[in-house]
């Protein structure tokens, strides 16, 4: 039913409109961020009950988390490189229990996740600002081509009396020009 993210999606129909085509791809970029911000939101739940147990955390807890957010869908080779540390952001390698690994959940969170998680917000925002300017665009269009469509002028039917065709006269024998 749904894609996966190697997958191609379907192309748009080949008479959709620009505000239709720039609605979509509105719609796919929203859903694109969506998907990243519920998994960040899962990870700062998890990371929220591991900095919680304080002192108590152990190394199985952390794997235990780390399992559960592959199986909803991390990425397990990003996970892998957050137990290896980040020396470019001044972490290092998880350490054993208690409170070296306390503080190194905390120091992650600080260095690592609080300014990815900072930067997807704004991500998220900005999709959903381009979704509402795509849609009001859609909207406008619709509206002004259903308006165009109503006020057209409507061709009478002949049997009602339609008046006669332009730039000719009506051939009847009442026709005081044809006398």
């Amino acid at each position: 039913m749904g894609t996966s993210p190697g997958e191609p999606s379907a192309p748009p129909p080949p008479d959709q409109s620009f505000t239709g085509k720039m609605l979509s791809q509105a719609q796919g970029r929203f859903d694109a961020v969506e998907k990243v911000f519920a998994q960040a939101q899962r990870t700062r739940k998890g990371l929220d009950a591991l900095v919680g147990k304080g002192d108590s955390v152990t190394e199985d807890d952390v794997l235990d988390e780390m399992a559960t957010l592959v199986a909803h869908g991390a990425d397990p080779k990003n996970l892998a490189a957050v137990i290896a540390g980040d020396t470019q952001a001044g972490v290092g390698p998880m350490p054993p229990g208690g409170e070296p690994l306390a503080g190194w959940l905390r120091d992650a969170e600080a260095k690592l996740f609080a300014p990815a998680e900072t930067a997807l917000k704004s991500a998220m925002a900005l999709a959903q600002h381009q979704l509402g300017v795509a849609a009001v665009h859609r909207m406008v269009e619709v509206h002004a081509t259903a308006t165009q469509r109503a006020q057209a002028p409507q061709s009478p039917s002949p049997a009602l009396g339609a008046p006669p065709p332009q730039g000719g006269f009506a051939s009847s024998p009442q026709s005081p020009l044809l006398h």
